[in-house]
């Protein structure tokens, strides 16, 4: 359930930020809005990479059994989204 809401608020970003640099922007301008989608997906992409794997040697350090926390990959995700706003 925590995928589809992280998804969901994903896939609303997408609106704010590329929609908001059409609103200000000419038509003729496509570009920005598509250099502020890529943005998006890299930041929330590298906020969960981060997160992931920042835990994980976290975890690893401290038990010696290396472990994939999901819920950590997700948090990073919005903690990326939020950022490059």
């Amino acid at each position: 359930l925590q995928f589809l809401g992280t998804f969901c608020l994903w896939f609303g970003w997408y609106g704010f930020n590329p929609g908001s640099t059409l609103n200000i922007s000419s038509e003729k301008l496509g570009n920005v809005a598509s250099l502020a989608a890529v943005n998006t997906t890299l930041g929330a992409a590298a906020g969960a990479v981060s997160a992931l794997f920042t835990k994980s040697i976290r975890e690893t350090r401290r038990t010696g059994v290396t472990t994939y926390d999901l819920t950590a990959a997700m948090n990073g995700c919005l903690t990326g989204l939020v950022a490059i706003t």
